[in-house]
């Protein structure tokens, strides 16, 4: 299962047709000229897509060296930087928005994760998640499979990832997708 948003930015993805449902809920991403932008999980070539409309893109990759040297190839003029989502090597209210693609459900720490977004994100910032939604069968297996693995993975179902954003005083919408995947667009209050 390849991400929604990912697809949007993608001309040869392959998936045609969406719901005006959809495409009205992903319209609501934006960008401005200078603006700075997070990108976290499997972003592809997203960060050059919207790099092309003048914002400063930052890819925050796993350590493992060779994703980062695939970020590097794939998304060029974009900083790519090594660092997990619960622990992040950024300034306090640094960045404009963070998109978060399929990785938000593989955090050891979905509080700490979720504390480490409302701190690097400036005032009235937005946040863009688009993860598995553990109400489809496949995704309850796949998390199951990494649990008995030892994995630390934790995923959540969709309105405990709202509670859990608005415990951290966010206000956002959320949008279920076939109950196969989730988009949350959030944005910072205080």
């Amino acid at each position: 299962m390849e991400s929604l948003l990912y697809h949007k930015y993608e001309s040869c993805s392959g998936l045609v047709e969406f719901s005006d449902e959809i495409i009205s809920f992903l319209n609501n991403i934006k960008h401005n000229v200078g603006s700075k932008v997070l990108l976290v999980g499997k972003v592809g070539e997203l960060g050059k897509r919207i790099r092309a409309f003048g914002v400063q893109v930052t890819i925050l990759e796993d350590c493992h060296r060779d994703k980062i040297s695939m970020s590097h190839v794939m998304n060029e003029n974009c900083t790519v930087v090594s660092g997990q989502l619960e622990y992040m090597p950024f300034k306090d209210n640094y960045f404009d928005k963070i998109i978060v693609l399929d990785y938000l459900n593989h955090t050891s720490n979905y509080s700490k994760s979720v504390k480490e977004i409302n701190r690097v994100l400036k005032y009235n910032g937005e946040v863009i998640i688009e993860d598995l939604n553990l109400k489809d069968i496949k995704v309850k297996l796949e998390y199951f499979k990494h649990r008995i693995c030892g994995d630390n993975a934790s995923y959540k179902y969709p309105n405990e990832v709202e509670n859990i954003f608005k415990s951290y005083d966010f206000e956002g919408k959320l949008k279920e997708v076939e109950n196969k995947r989730y988009i949350y667009i959030g944005k910072k209050l205080k």
